[in-house]
């Protein structure tokens, strides 16, 4: 029997569970893109610390949002999304006043729809807090990704880099200037 799944807004009691996923879901998604060092240093207490604060409802009052993929018979985690308003001051100046800020989706559970039926998730809650565009960041060199954003009807709107003792770190810029659009887009 293939397994269904649900989604949900996270609470401030899925801090542990997200930020244990979102170490797993970085160590699979950026091994060979990412350099090693980098992601051995990943650990879940400091994502945990970091989900807390996200999570807080003071920082969910701004229109942030973060939203769970739940396996329903056991309740494992298989993804997790979020949005909130724009951090970067260039996107936001070009039209783009939220961002999806991550969206990660367990190997083992991808191919099932999940990251579109996260992302219909979020574009709706963006849209419905009066939001009208949205954009993200992804590494250049992370094909699937790309891939998927593609078929959501994505515009590339610029490319940052950052040099680091590791090397350089390349990512892309993808918007949507309808978050409508979005939502539609994600749901066929």
């Amino acid at each position: 029997m293939t397994p269904s799944f649900s989604l949900r807004p996270a609470t401030p009691e899925d801090a542990e569970a997200i930020a244990a996923l979102h170490v797993a879901s970085w160590r699979e998604t950026y091994a060979g893109l990412l350099p090693e060092a980098m992601l051995a240093e990943l650990s879940v207490e400091s994502r945990a610390e970091l989900w807390r604060r996200i999570l807080a409802p003071a920082h969910a009052a701004s229109g942030a949002a973060v939203w769970l993929a739940e396996e329903n018979e056991k309740g494992l985690l298989a993804g997790f999304g979020a949005c909130g308003a724009q951090r970067d001051a260039e996107l936001r100046q070009t039209g783009f006043d939220s961002e999806i800020g991550a969206l990660y989706v367990l190997r083992a559970f991808q191919g099932r729809g999940l990251g579109r039926r996260l992302m219909v998730a979020l574009a709706g809650h963006l849209a419905g807090s009066g939001r009208s565009g949205a954009a993200l960041l992804v590494l250049r060199d992370n094909a699937p990704a790309r891939r998927f954003y593609e078929a959501l009807g994505r515009r590339m709107v610029g490319e940052r880099s950052e040099s680091g003792p590791e090397g350089e770190i390349v990512e892309i810029a993808y918007g949507w200037a309808d978050l409508q659009a979005l939502v539609e887009a994600a749901s066929n």
